[in-house]
Parts: structure tokens; C-alpha cells; sequence
């Protein structure tokens, strides 16, 4: 049995069309992907933008308050935006590792400002005359102060590499 040139042409035509198309299909696939990552990273970087805003908001008016008194002033430090960017997975490859480094630096140092802020405010609900009282409630203040400028100072840093990513 002879196999004409015809349907040899015409079989190697169909396989390089097969090929271009799954080619062309991955291309676009890909296209996609990048595309719904960059809007991904938009939306987070948006939402840790806003959260990381009020936060510094909240803190600049809370430190006069732990700078003139020994006892400072109780305030909430929101962790949401970054939590829910974390809950996928997948941030480093979204955002990009060195971003998610340094606002993972500074959402370590507002967690720890929330802990020493609550673990001061059990201390205001606590008799003061437990031994060494004044120690533990200057330590945390010391803590909750330190950490507070910690994050104000490395605020325009973040924000700037937020926009950048922007």
C-alpha cells in the first residue's frame, strides 16, 4: 500500500497546526495568569496600604500619650488586610519575596505593640500592689514605646516600596 504525498502533507500540516494552536493556547494562558497576579497584587497591596496607613495614624497619636505618661493610652492595631493577604499562600510569589519581607517586618512589629498594649492594659485591671508592679508596667511600656517608634520611623520606607509596587 502506497501512502500518497498528499495525505503526508497534509498529516504534517495538521500536526504543526495541532502544535502552533497548543503553543498559542499556552501563551495565552500565561498571559492570563500574569494578568489576574498583577490584579491580585494591586488589591492587596491597596488593602495593606490602607490598613498600614491607619495604623500609623493610630500610633502617632498614641505615643505623646506614652511619651508625657507612665502609663500611655490603650488603642487597637487591625491585622486583617494582612492576614487575609497571607491566607492565600501565595503572597511572596504575588507581591514578590523582598516586599512581603519588609511588610512582614513591620505587621512583626505592630503584632508585637498589640501584645505589650494588651498585656498593659490587664496590668491597669490588676491590684497594683503585686510585687514588682511598677517593673512589669515600665517594661511593657518601654516595649509598647520602643516598638512604636520602630514602626513610625520604618513607615515611609514601606509605603514608598508599596507604591513602588503599585
Amino acid at each position: 500500500m502506497e501512502i500518497s504525498s498528499t495525505i503526508i502533507a497534509e498529516t504534517v500540516a495538521t500536526l504543526i497546526g495541532i502544535f502552533v494552536g497548543t503553543l498559542a493556547a499556552l501563551t495565552t494562558e500565561r498571559r492570563t495568569e500574569r494578568r489576574r497576579k498583577r490584579r491580585r497584587a494591586k488589591v492587596v497591596l491597596r488593602a495593606l496600604s490602607q490598613e498600614l496607613s491607619d495604623t500609623y495614624h493610630t500610633l502617632q497619636a498614641a505615643r505623646p500619650a506614652y511619651l508625657r505618661t507612665p502609663w500611655g493610652q490603650s488603642f487597637y492595631i487591625s491585622t486583617i488586610a494582612w492576614e487575609t493577604a497571607l491566607s492565600g499562600g501565595d503572597l511572596p510569589d504575588v507581591i514578590g519575596l523582598e516586599l512581603t519581607d519588609t511588610i512582614s517586618a513591620q505587621y512583626a512589629t505592630l503584632v508585637r505593640i498589640r501584645y505589650y498594649v494588651g498585656l498593659l492594659t490587664q496590668l491597669w485591671l490588676a491590684p497594683a500592689e503585686i510585687e514588682g508592679y511598677q517593673e512589669i508596667r515600665h517594661g511593657f511600656h518601654q516595649a509598647i514605646l520602643e516598638a512604636m517608634n520602630q514602626a513610625i520611623s520604618r513607615h515611609p520606607q514601606v509605603t514608598k516600596q508599596i507604591k513602588k509596587a503599585l
